[in-house]
């Protein structure tokens, strides 16, 4: 089952709504299957160290954060038909494309996300 919910970007008020996957089925399919992607949009994919991009038309990007929801990584415009993983990560945001370096979300960021 998905919900969504309002993820907060750091040093700011602003918030974006993300749809979160713990299931397989709807982890499996990630943001892949946002049936409409919206500009501020993404994926919180829980209990998850490495992504595809297998079957994407366009590129995303791809936020790795640890258990207690400080970032570890960030791919930025994963193209299609990619791989991308991280050990130390064990939650997975999938969001549009440049919208990690428009929430400034670098390695050491805290979001405050618990997996």
């Amino acid at each position: 089952m998905s919900n969504t919910i309002d993820l907060k970007v750091p040093g700011t008020r602003a918030r974006i709504p993300v749809r979160t996957a713990g299931q397989w089925s709807s982890r499996f399919l990630g943001l892949k299957g946002a049936p409409e992607l919206k500009k501020s949009r993404g994926v919180w994919v829980k209990r998850c160290r490495s992504i595809n991009t297998f079957g994407f038309a366009q590129a995303i990007d791809v936020v790795f954060l640890s258990a207690d929801g400080v970032v570890t990584k960030v791919v930025s415009g994963l193209k299609p038909w990619r791989v991308s993983s991280c050990p130390d990560a064990r939650t997975v945001l999938e969001l549009r494309a440049g919208l990690a370096s428009r929430m400034n979300l670098t390695p050491g960021v805290e979001m405050g996300l618990l997996a």
